[in-house]
């Protein structure tokens, strides 16, 4: 008993000494860790607040003059992968070749004709009965022009820029860090189009020529390659597992949207064949391996008897976005007829599983009748759409000789709403709800966005061809849009923001726009610089600009 009752009391005590050893031990490294995770996290959150202002608020340019080559002109296909901004160029050459060529005799010429030409054809209108005639020629005269102006490329490049380091890295290009040359080792790719991250890898789609098959008859039509951070693999084109350049038909000269829907990327062509059997079509794939054929021809099958018989021809998918569980397409429909509009304007079209399509109307005006265009046949393309506020914003491009601005329209799924048009109830010309903003200079809604704070963003292509030397432009505006009111981002340099096209009314277009880096509120933007006061002479590269909040 006695015993028992020594090894209780022993116990008791060892009992106690641990508990004392643990107190005196153990609790101080607890309080120690505890100390460093939250030493840990202000570190952390010194780091992001480090991170987030590491530039002065306002406008910052960081490249000028394309990427330090003139004949990059615009940047085009833009996103992010692996937390860094990638951006492809459009790269083009044939006007520096030509002022190379012949100095003088351009020299005189844009002396000259600016002075005498623009009076002579604006009297008799001969330039709009040439662009129309243009157009309406079967034996696809403007498939021929692009091609001709597209083999006088470099190729295009894809550069990257971290926010962190500040530094612009080539990735494709005759310097790149992956070996791959401009154009994807191939002048003709002239322009990479567009880019889309999807299972891990970037896609980037091209624009190529089939002039380009002259020198090399293996290669035609737009490509697709997809980089893994380190590696460039083509899965579309000559060296493609299965698949060849323009999915096998070479008037599937670009690839010209891209968007990921339901586990598959869908891509959208460029066509320019007017024939019966050309027209815009969409590719998916699950693997980038192996692709399905969902549209052809430009929506024909899909189409009215009616749209077949006027000869509608959707020559671009030219926009995608993911509306209420559905693949939305925009087209580009520009064939001009010289005795009747019937056919024209742009079109959009939808389907919840990808295979089945079927055609949005769009209306006219706020009149309750429907026609392709939003009832303007110079409505030519849905050049951007996104989602906002649960709804689908729409932005137009418009024919850049006619005196007519870009227009937005925003749909719920039912019902239209005018946004930016001349079908805004009590709009007049100057306001900013007006068509193109108020300026009918601006001719497309070039980029669009909705930034982390819900605000939406857009970009505007400003100019028109009032000759054959070069089109007029006041340089590109930019605008944001919070539900309720427009504010002018970049416009005329009043109240501190920056004049038309940053300053530089050669900056024609806003071409691209994202926010980067992610949720961080800055917006980048490209420009497309192609405006010269001599003929046909692109005197600058393209710019890009970040807006650092």
């Amino acid at each position: 008993m006695t015993g028992t009752t020594m090894f209780s009391k022993n116990n008791v005590l060892k009992t106690l000494m641990c508990i004392i050893v643990s107190i005196l031990v153990i609790l101080p490294s607890v309080v120690v860790h505890a100390e460093l995770q939250q030493n840990n996290l202000q570190l952390n959150s010194g780091l992001e607040k480090e991170t987030k202002n590491l530039y002065q608020q306002g406008w910052r340019q960081l490249i000028d003059n394309g990427f330090g080559k003139e004949t990059n002109i615009a940047t085009r296909g833009i996103t992010i992968y692996n937390d860094e901004l990638y951006i492809g160029t459009q790269n083009v050459k044939f006007p520096k070749l030509f002022q190379n060529t012949f100095p003088k005799i351009l020299q005189k010429l844009s002396q000259l004709l600016p002075n005498i030409l623009p009076k002579f054809l604006h009297r008799i209108q001969l330039f709009r009965i040439i662009f129309k005639l243009v157009h309406s020629f079967r034996s696809c005269t403007i498939r021929t022009v692009l091609h001709r102006v597209v083999k006088s490329s470099e190729g295009c490049e894809i550069w990257k820029y971290n926010y962190t380091t500040d530094s612009m890295i080539q990735i494709v290009g005759d310097a790149s860090i992956t070996g791959m040359k401009s154009g994807f080792n191939y002048s003709f790719n002239c322009i990479a189009s567009v880019m889309n991250e999807f299972k891990g890898k970037l896609y980037v789609g091209t624009w190529s020529t089939s002039i380009g098959s002259l020198r090399d008859p293996h290669r035609k039509g737009g490509e697709i390659w997809r980089y893994d951070g380190t590696r460039w693999e083509q899965v579309v084109g000559h060296n493609a597992p299965i698949m060849k350049g323009g999915f096998g038909n070479f008037n599937n000269v670009a690839i010209w949207s891209m968007k990921e829907f339901n586990d598959y990327l869908y891509v959208g062509t460029m066509n320019w064949d007017f024939s019966q059997n050309g027209g815009c079509e969409i590719w998916r794939t699950q693997d980038g391996v192996h692709w399905e054929n969902v549209v052809t021809k430009g929506f024909k099958s899909n189409m009215s008897t009616l749209d077949r018989l006027v000869g509608v021809t959707n020559t671009y998918a030219w926009s995608m976005e993911v509306f209420q569980n559905q693949l939305y397409v925009g087209t580009f429909n520009a064939r001009y007829r010289l005795f009747a509009q019937a056919g024209m304007g742009c079109q959009l079209w939808r389907t919840s599983e990808g295979k089945n399509w079927s055609k949005v109307n769009l209306p006219t005006g706020i009149t309750g009748f429907f026609k392709d265009g939003f009832g303007e046949p110079e409505n030519y393309g849905i050049r951007r759409m996104v989602v906002y506020n649960d709804e689908l914003y729409v932005g137009t491009g418009a024919n850049i000789i006619r005196n007519k601005g870009c227009e937005i329209w925003k749909y719920d799924g039912i019902h239209w709403t005018p946004i930016i048009s001349a079908n805004v109830p009590g709009v007049k010309k100057s306001d900013i709800e007006y068509s193109g903003f108020g300026n009918p200079l601006n001719k497309y809604v070039w980029s669009m966005l909705v930034s982390s704070d819900n605000k939406l963003w857009v970009g505007t292509a400003n100019g028109k061809f009032v000759n054959l030397i070069e089109p007029y432009t006041e340089g590109c505006e930019i605008w944001c849009y919070d539900g309720i009111k427009w504010t002018p981002i970049v416009k005329d340099g009043n109240d501190g923001i920056p004049p038309n096209g940053f300053g530089n009314t050669k900056n024609e277009g806003a071409r691209s726009m994202i926010e980067y880096p992610h949720e961080s509120g800055n917006i980048v933007v490209g420009t497309f610089k192609l405006v010269s006061t001599r003929l046909l002479i692109p005197q600058e590269g393209c710019e890009l600009w970040m807006l650092v909040v």
